[in-house]
């Protein structure tokens, strides 16, 4: 199965990440007084997926994935997870130690353990953060890295911008045309919105078919793709300086 990258975005939320690609603090106005909010979180509260691969070896840490369990039955349950959807979060961290760990088979953190929590984007893992944080646990850290059952890294903002040299690897953003338009497209990416990947990349979809939709050759499973959605405000605002201006920041061309 071909590496699968995600791009650090407003995605996914975990307690101890910290993101490969740097994102600018929005004002706690902007946070709804969530400080674990997808926008707003500082670095030293989000897991990388180095921490959560490293998971088996630190049983003081524990993973707790907020998706529904449908979700993971989609794609996978991450090693070493519990599952807590967001809505039940608050109660069952209210749980006795004993109903706790006879109910999830693990030892139920003490208010000084570190939680690492999980979902799809990053939102309800900042939601699940700020309710234990309301209850006392003061060692959540929110996991950006969406989950799947393939083979999945995190591309840095130096990997996204060096892409025009590296045509072996395929940028694909996965929001909506009406996203992109507000915001930009990100050079060397296709746009094929969230809904229509699985197709896309499905034997419904022939390679002429694909190439004629998309202006590409359709990926074999050996390629190196990169997945997408909102973009962080460094890459943002980096896209929309002049190329003296970005040169000057970032040290580097502007990809065209």
């Amino acid at each position: 199965m071909a590496p699968i990258v995600w791009l650090f975005s407003r995605c996914t939320v975990v307690l101890l990440l910290v993101t490969a690609v740097a994102v600018t603090a929005a004002a706690p106005n902007d946070c709804g007084g969530n400080r674990f909010a997808p926008a707003c979180i500082e670095p030293q509260l989000v897991a990388t997926t180095a921490d959560v691969d490293d998971l088996p070896n630190h049983p003081e840490k524990l993973l707790i994935d907020v998706r529904e369990p449908s979700e993971l039955a989609a794609t996978g349950q991450i090693p070493t997870s519990i599952n807590i959807p967001l809505k039940t979060v608050r109660t069952e961290l209210s749980l006795s130690t004993e109903e706790f760990e006879k109910k999830y088979g693990r030892k139920k953190p003490t208010t000084n353990d570190p939680i690492i929590f999980s979902c799809r984007s990053g939102v309800r893992a900042g939601q699940a953060s700020f309710e234990a944080d309301q209850l006392g646990f003061k060692k959540t850290v929110n996991n950006n890295a969406c989950y799947s059952a393939n083979t999945m890294s995190i591309a840095t903002y130096e990997e996204v911008l060096d892409l025009p040299n590296h045509p072996e690897k395929l940028l694909i953003d996965v929001r909506n045309p009406d996203e992109l338009a507000d915001t930009g497209k990100i050079p060397t990416s296709i746009n094929i919105p969230l809904d229509k990947v699985k197709q896309a990349f499905g034997p419904e979809t022939s390679d002429e078919a694909f190439a004629q939709q998309y202006g590409m050759p359709k990926p074999g499973l050996d390629h190196y793709l990169i997945l997408s959605c909102r973009t962080v405000p460094q890459l943002e605002a980096g896209l929309k300086l002049d190329d003296e201006a970005f040169k000057a920041k970032f040290g580097r061309d502007k990809p065209s």
